[in-house]
């Protein structure tokens, strides 16, 4: 859980700021100092900030609350605030530590449900429109060896080709241009059987996860 510090005046004017409130902000340095902390609080939660301020007892134990935020882009990050009060200083110090949101992270079996739904759509597509209305060497390429290698098998030129509906020498063209891409490459000599290099995993791996999300695409 990260941890900022900002230290203010009485008021509640910002007079420093460490990088970690920065950060927690989405705010530069110079956009906080000299800032009230009503103008980043949350208008439901002023009240009872202004109240903590109030009650502030010089050299006491740290004041508790949990308050919210207002960043840049108007959404609303939740902290856990400790706010001291200093007389001798005429300064407030507060800490505040927040929950980080996590990217969604996809299991495996999600991705490679994923990647098997869009072919069979794909698939669908071809069959409905026509295979010389609707093509996506790129994507049935390198979707057939990532299912390929998410079921523990080897994706072969002859298995690209079927899947894609291609002709050997077109998926051979194709799997050049990939690998020349850093997407694929080639396993053993005579380059039959081919596999995602990390990069090209990476990549399917994302798009998986935003067909899983689209509102976070």
């Amino acid at each position: 859980m990260p941890v900022a510090h900002c230290v203010s005046s009485i008021a509640g004017i910002m007079l420093t700021v460490d990088d970690n409130f920065c950060r927690l902000m989405q705010r530069s340095e110079q956009e906080l100092i000299g800032r009230s902390y009503t103008t980043i609080t949350a208008p439901g939660d002023l009240e009872k900030s202004a109240k903590m301020l109030n009650g502030l007892v010089d050299k006491a134990a740290p004041t508790r609350l949990q308050k919210q935020y207002v960043r840049p882009d108007g959404s609303l990050v939740k902290v856990d605030l400790r706010v001291s009060r200093f007389d001798g200083d005429d300064r407030l110090v507060s800490s505040l530590s927040w929950v980080e949101d996590r990217p969604h992270q996809a299991t495996p079996r999600q991705l490679w449900r994923a990647a098997r739904h869009i072919k069979a759509l794909y698939a669908m597509r071809a069959s409905e429109l026509g295979a010389d209305l609707f093509s996506d060497p790129v994507a049935l390429i390198l979707l057939e060896v990532y299912v390929a290698e998410a079921e523990g098998r080897v994706a072969t030129i002859a298995d690209i080709a079927a899947a894609a509906e291609l002709p050997r020498a077109s998926t051979t063209r194709w799997i050049r241009a990939l690998e020349q891409r850093d997407l694929i490459h080639a396993l053993g000599t005579g380059a039959a059987m081919m596999q995602l290099t990390e990069q090209g995993s990476a990549k399917v791996e994302r798009l998986l996860t935003s067909a899983l999300r689209p509102g976070d695409a």
